[in-house]
């Protein structure tokens, strides 16, 4: 099944940066032999904001390039998605938020920043290319932090600057901060520049043992990349089970609950791909075709053979489809740069395990939560949860219970799955009560994502991550 629209949008709103990072993986950027970058324009901007709230968009991130080169600009569509209750974040180096912007980011509701950091002092400048960028990046941060807005920093990990991640780690600590995200280098595939920067197997050795060593200190580590299982077993052949906790049960979602918009409108599946015609279009012109293309993303042929035999398929999705375009000169078909051999039914069974969620049992009835936003899809509705930017799938024959004040849901499993994120809590109200009767359910992942949660059963409820943060339950 195809969805109407992106749940989560990353929303590109000009090419040009302050940084001159040489592993940046925006198209217009790293591809200087064929883009020439494009001035933002901010009433194409305006109408793709618009356009995407009015298709159902449920959160969004505004990127660039910069976006607080653009602060006013910036300011404004973020009003515009504070009016209609979208989840609200973006995508920064920090450099130029002084403690005037972070308030009036505070005052427009921004939810989270994720603010790149790739080293401590003249690393990061040098990563970077300026050298007054790590305390304007580091400055940002604390502005941030005092306006009360949710910081989350992101270290592009490469085989130039892993070897920098544990002072970064130690120092986010030390400001007050308990959670990051760590994200393997991706190369583009157009650009050979690139190949400097991709780690080999003793990076992603340090990578792996740099992030238990922090995490032991309080520091919660994500990827904002799917890593698939397999990678795990590559690099640590003999105590890989060591490492479980270091791998996030991640996956990519681009095409189905996340698309991007560039700066010239234009659909992209993926933030880290480049524009192609099968996968986008024009957003203006045809919204619904070009999403429709983006959706064949997630196909399940792009795989490998290796992928479809893997155990652990289920919950891996297999892989990332932008890290194949290396290794297939620019095809998003067949294998991803680090994969391995698939895992045998006892191997995959580790990572399987991960995702499953504990629930509470409750007695009802229960009743929805003010900040569940629902939308219809046809063959389903989606519930997401803007708090956390969780969602799940639930049957059409739902539609008719999206206003009920007081449910009795009697189904288990769907009840459970609402519960674990957050979309019904137990009421007092207890007249009235509304019986959803038990042959109504939540649906499973694969009814939008066909390389997932096929043979799992229905008896635990599950959570994946996606690579732009939202989590999926099923």
């Amino acid at each position: 099944m195809n969805t109407k629209a992106p749940i989560i949008q990353q929303h590109e709103l000009l090419p040009n940066c302050n940084n001159n990072c040489g592993f940046c993986y925006n198209p217009e950027r790293c591809w200087k032999q064929t883009f020439t970058p494009r001035k933002e324009d901010e009433n194409l901007n305006l109408k793709i904001t618009e356009l995407s709230i009015s298709k159902g968009i449920m959160a969004s991130c505004l990127t660039g390039g910069e976006p607080t080169l653009v602060p006013k600009h910036l300011l404004n569509l973020l009003q515009i998605y504070k009016n209609v209750g979208c989840y609200k974040s973006i995508n920064s180096n920090g450099r130029l938020i002084d403690k005037s912007l972070a308030k009036k980011l505070k005052d427009v509701d921004l939810n989270s920043a994720l603010i790149s950091i790739h080293g401590v002092g003249q690393l990061h400048n040098y990563m970077v290319g300026d050298n007054n960028a790590f305390i304007e990046t580091k400055n940002g941060i604390a502005n941030l932090m005092e306006a009360g807005i949710h910081v989350v920093p992101n270290f592009v990990a490469t085989a130039k600057n892993i070897h920098g991640l544990e002072d970064v780690g130690i120092m986010l600590l030390k400001m007050g901060l308990n959670f990051m995200t760590v994200t393997p280098f991706l190369p583009s595939w157009a650009t050979p520049e690139h190949e400097q920067y991709i780690m080999q197997t003793e990076n992603y050795r340090k990578y792996f043992e740099v992030i238990s060593k922090i995490g032991k200190l309080g520091m919660k580590i994500d990827s904002t990349l799917p890593i698939p299982p397999c990678v795990l077993i590559k690099f640590f052949p003999d105590n890989w089970v060591d490492y479980l906790e270091v791998l996030s049960p991640r996956v990519c979602m681009a095409g189905k609950s996340f698309g991007v918009i560039s700066p010239d409108g234009m659909f992209r599946s993926c933030i880290q791909a480049p524009y192609f015609e099968t996968y986008g279009g024009n957003v203006v012109d045809e919204y619904e075709k070009s999403w429709k293309r983006s959706n064949k993303w997630a196909d399940l042929k792009l795989l490998p053979k290796e992928c479809l035999e893997c155990k652990a398929l289920s919950v891996c999705g297999g892989g990332c489809r932008t890290s194949c375009l290396w290794e297939n000169n620019g095809s998003p078909f067949g294998k991803t740069m680090y994969m391995d051999k698939p895992l045998s039914e006892t191997e995959a069974q580790y990572f399987i395990k991960r995702t499953e969620v504990k629930i509470e049992s409750k007695n009802g009835p229960y009743a929805w939560q003010p900040q569940i936003k629902m939308r219809d899809e046809g063959w389903g509705i989606i519930i997401f949860n803007s708090n956390n930017q969780s969602f799940c799938l639930l049957a059409s024959e739902f539609r008719k219970y999206l206003k009920t004040e007081s449910l009795d849901i009697q189904d288990k499993h769907t009840t459970e799955v609402l519960l674990s994120f957050g979309a019904i809590n137990k009421t007092d109200k207890i007249s009235n009560i509304t019986v959803i009767p038990n042959e109504i359910k939540s649906l499973p992942a694969n009814i939008i994502f066909p390389r997932l949660a096929d043979g799992l059963t229905n008896d635990i409820v599950r959570e994946l991550r996606s690579d732009t943060g939202e989590r999926l339950r099923f």
